[in-house]
């Protein structure tokens, strides 16, 4: 049995499994103490902070953007990086200020956002005598943000990787770009639980334009909303971990939830990919369009990739995970 490399530390909180799609292979994890170190070389990745993206990798020009958000230029600005939070922002970002229900976020334009570095601003309206950049929308700019997450993953030629379920989808998610990255290929993962529209959307907008695969996390609470996420992510692999009982309060019962996750798979393209958990009677049920290829995994023995076992292993300073999966398809 050969041993699959894995050239990157892997932080998480609690040991984790990690697996590889090659026949009856050992997968050993190293898992240390969480840092919050990070870097675009490093990854410190935990069930409660995962970020392995660093902010300033992508970058939007301001004719990028405009034609993005169907804004007009009403000030130039340099290139840089997408935030929605003032209290976030880092030097070389644009603030994109959302109108949300409770929150107006051009109330947060001020002089002081721009020395804190803020680039410009993508949004209705500045403060008066700001002189950064500005490009401004007309309307609704949840709309705005929702086309440039559009414009992202239209100019992304990459594979774009989706990861839902009740538990479990921030540190898959985290695992799967570990083990992509292992293999050589340019991961992007989104940061933390970014997995609702806001999140998803700057998902898309932060990809870097050198990598090769995004993986991203998709959540929902309420029917409909995982197939508006997977619209907007057009992802080439989909895969659906489990369905436990969470919000019930909008789905009623299990069979609610499983039919808001089958969401997933729902518009899957010819030659896309849906990996199924086949140890979730709710998860394996779910139907798969025809033309897309079902991949199961699990213990059970009907699945494509069988975990055959898997042990804590080391002491101390870390511990990890060895793991040993069988590989059932061609």
């Amino acid at each position: 049995m050969a041993a699959f490399p894995f050239p990157y530390t892997f932080s998480l909180t609690k040991p984790s499994i990690s697996k590889s799609l090659t026949t009856r292979h050992h997968v050993k994890l190293p898992v240390l103490p969480t840092t919050r170190k990070n870097s675009s070389k490093t990854c410190s990745c935990s069930a409660q902070n995962t970020r392995c993206a660093p902010s300033n990798s992508p970058l939007w020009t301001v004719t990028d953007i405009a034609q993005a958000v169907g804004g007009r230029i009403v000030k130039w600005g340099p290139p840089g990086t997408i935030s929605i939070d003032t209290r976030t922002i880092e030097p070389g970002q644009w603030f994109f200020a959302i109108t949300g229900e409770n929150v107006d976020a051009h109330d947060f334009i001020t002089l002081d956002l721009s020395k804190s570095g803020c680039v410009g601003v993508i949004g209705n309206r500045v403060c008066e005598n700001w002189e950064m950049g500005f490009v401004q929308v007309d309307g609704d700019t949840v709309s705005s943000l929702l086309k440039m997450a559009a414009f992202a993953r239209n100019r992304f030629v990459g594979k774009v990787i989706a990861v839902t379920g009740s538990v479990g989808k921030t540190s898959t998610k985290a695992m799967i770009a570990l083990a992509l990255e292992s293999l050589g290929s340019k991961v992007y993962h989104s940061y933390e639980h970014w997995n609702n529209t806001f999140g998803v959307s700057l998902s898309l907008i932060t990809i870097p334009r050198d990598a090769g695969i995004a993986v991203l996390e998709m959540g929902m609470n309420r029917k409909g909303q995982l197939l508006e996420l997977t619209r907007l992510g057009r992802p080439d692999i989909r895969v659906i971990l489990k369905v436990a009982t969470a919000h019930l309060e909008n789905l009623v019962s299990l069979e609610g939830v499983a039919m808001a996750k089958g969401e997933m798979f729902q518009e899957a393209k010819p030659g896309d990919i849906c990996v199924a958990n086949a140890d979730d009677p709710f998860v394996k049920s779910i139907p798969v369009p025809q033309g897309a290829r079902r991949v199961l995994f699990g213990r059970s023995l009907e699945s494509d990739v069988r975990l055959v076992s898997a042990e804590r292993i080391g002491s101390g300073g870390g511990v990890g995970v060895q793991v040993v999966l069988q590989k059932n398809m061609e």
